[in-house]
């Protein structure tokens, strides 16, 4: 008697039909690819005067936002969410924010807010996925060697877009050592896209041997760039991969990554620390500058204002403020910290939401599928950067961190959690790899 399979093969859908989940796959592509070719794609475009061209994903992102919530089913604690979303960008506007500024925040958190709500879709087609990010990661790794040997055109170049200067590259030094970008933007971009893309893809390469040339090369890139906070954040996750089945100690690395991220701020303001060490040369000095300046100063000039309870609202704080200045928020333009800069825009409420990463971890490892794992190890590298850097600022990483959120609060995940006899059985038997591209 003929068995039957238990997951029925479905005949594979064309790159081109069409169909939501299509939609939403090419949009994250879009997303991935400018921000891969931010800094040439700025050069190129302003050269033939379409620069707004740039912010087509994103408004694109935030467009499928709005349509994927006019028929999604989705939880109460999500629409809950929401509401307190609009109820904070209305407390910005009170606090002095204008349109402007409310308007650009929901632009940078655009992909996260896609990710969030259409993380479903991109399962469908996660196979074009992973092309267009090993495609993406391999530019990257190109695009900082022809930085290191080559003279770009697109380095140190600025643009005017609407009476706004804006910066296509950054070109900077730490230490007398260019920090390359390559094809992105900034140095530090770039370094995150890699590990970003690099740590997505370790799940789906069934080859150890393939897995370890694109580890160790991929670390040499982010090294390249001079990003210390991501090649730290980079190689310990690398790690964390090795004791994913040790219940207990992935689960106490996970709480206690997450905590830092809080205590660092509070340390900056607990202790004194003397100014002159910003100065002392070394690979620290960055660091040091914010425990003596950058956190104390983001903390002062939301708590001078007195809001320190409710925060400054939904786009009062980040780059809408850099870009369309408020009256007495000029020194409301970053912080540095995820923590921080959550807790300036929401206040009490920011830092809940900064410790829900936690059971956000918790639901992603009891789900053994390369999906979850992959958004797992993404989600706990940018915990990690984001100790020292905005990571909501951050296009790439809004996108993936909004996937991770979307698939922890998955009704298909939550419906079929993985309990440890699942996991051990499915070690033990034949395990099928249709659903895996073939990257070997």
């Amino acid at each position: 008697m003929l068995s039957t399979p238990v997951y029925p093969s479905r005949p594979k859908a064309s790159v081109l039909s069409f169909n939501k989940s299509t939609v939403v796959v090419w949009v994250a592509i879009s997303l991935i690819v400018v921000e891969t070719f931010s800094g040439a794609l700025r050069f190129y475009f302003d050269q033939a005067g379409l620069s707004a061209l740039m912010y087509m994903p994103k408004a694109a992102c935030v467009a499928m936002f709005a349509l994927e919530l006019h028929s999604m089913k989705g939880s109460r604690g999500l629409w809950l969410g929401l509401l307190l979303l609009v109820l904070s960008a209305l407390l910005a506007m009170l606090h002095g924010a204008a349109p402007n500024n409310v308007a650009f925040t929901l632009f940078n958190f655009g992909p996260l807010l896609f990710g969030l709500v259409c993380s479903d879709h991109l399962l469908h087609r996660r196979r074009l996925f992973c092309w267009a990010v090993s495609l993406c990661l391999l530019f990257s790794l190109i695009g900082v060697l022809a930085d290191k040997f080559t003279t770009l055109p697109w380095k140190g170049y600025s643009y005017f877009l609407n009476g706004q200067e804006l910066s296509a590259n950054t070109t900077w030094a730490a230490d007398e050592v260019d920090r390359l970008a390559g094809f992105a933007r900034v140095s530090n971009v770039l370094s995150i896209i890699i590990a970003v893309h690099t740590l997505y893809l370790v799940m789906f390469v069934r080859s150890k041997i393939l897995l370890s040339i694109i580890g160790m090369i991929s670390l040499y890139g982010i090294v390249l760039t001079t990003s210390k906070a991501p090649a730290m954040a980079f190689l310990l996750t690398l790690l964390l991969l090795f004791v994913l089945n040790l219940h207990w100690t992935s689960r106490l690395l996970m709480i206690v990554t997450v905590l830092i991220g809080l205590a660092l701020p509070i340390v900056s303001l607990l202790h004194d620390f003397d100014p002159n060490g910003v100065t002392h040369p070394g690979g620290f000095a960055s660091f040091y500058d914010r425990l003596v300046n950058t956190w104390p100063n983001a903390f002062n000039a939301v708590n001078d204002a007195h809001w320190s309870i409710t925060g400054a609202g939904f786009g009062l704080f980040g780059s809408s403020v850099a870009l369309f200045p408020v009256v007495g928020a000029e020194r409301m333009i970053g912080s540095d910290s995820s923590a921080v800069y959550l807790w300036a825009l929401f206040g009490l409420g920011g830092l809940v939401l900064y410790v829900m990463q936690i059971p956000m971890l918790f639901k992603l490892i009891r789900s053994p599928d390369p999906m979850s794992r992959a958004l797992l190890a993404i989600s706990f590298c940018i915990i990690m950067i984001g100790w020292t850097t905005d990571m909501f600022e951050v296009a790439t990483a809004n996108l993936f961190l909004g996937l991770a959120v979307g698939r922890a609060l998955s009704a298909k995940l939550l419906a079929t959690p993985a309990r440890a006899e699942d996991v051990r059985d499915s070690r033990e038997a034949p395990a099928s790899t249709d659903h895996l591209p073939d990257m070997t």
